[in-house]
């Protein structure tokens, strides 16, 4: 059961969640079915335990330990900090700059990476997305200003490329 230990080691370290190739690196196997097998054993004892945490898959077919929804509302303010990249960061100040911003737009300006950087601010609560056509609506949320402040808003900030971008969709 040494590997179903380490499996939870590496989950609990992590910042994001883990895909099931790394989580097989991490246990060296060598192939897919025994990682699966080892996740599945540790997943299953993990959960077994009645903690207030679990090990759970995310949409995109990763893993993570997270806090069990039943004590989520209780605690989730206490998760002040962040581990983002620059590139996730930037993303994220586009977002702030011109809230409610197009999904649409925001992709423009920092290419197809920004619908994984998007996934991941709203996973982590610091944007919010409604559907409005064929894209979504951006904006950030409370979790934001309490851990970055009030926003700026304008594109004074905005490089003018990106500025160009937003002016020709009407976005001004």
């Amino acid at each position: 059961m040494e590997k179903n230990r380490l499996v939870e080691a590496a989950l609990f370290m992590s910042s994001e969640p883990l895909t099931i190739d790394q989580l097989g690196k991490i246990i060296e196997s060598d192939s897919l079915g025994k990682t699966l097998r080892v996740l599945d054993g540790a997943i299953l004892e993990f959960n077994k335990l009645g903690s207030a945490l679990e090990i759970a898959k995310t949409t995109d077919g990763r893993y993570r330990m997270q806090v069990r929804s039943d004590y989520l509302p209780k605690v989730k303010h206490l998760a002040v900090s962040t581990d983002l990249p620059k590139s996730v960061l930037r993303t994220l100040a586009i977002i702030a700059f011109k809230q409610p911003i197009r999904q649409s737009i925001v992709v423009k300006m920092r290419g197809n990476k920004a619908y994984d950087h998007i996934e991941r601010l709203s996973d982590e609560g610091f944007i919010r997305k409604a559907k409005e056509g064929n894209t979504y609506m951006l904006e950030t949320t409370k979790k934001f200003i309490d851990y970055f402040g009030e926003p700026i808003k304008g594109t004074d900030f905005v490089p003018k490329s990106q500025q160009q971008i937003l002016s020709e969709e009407g976005e001004e």
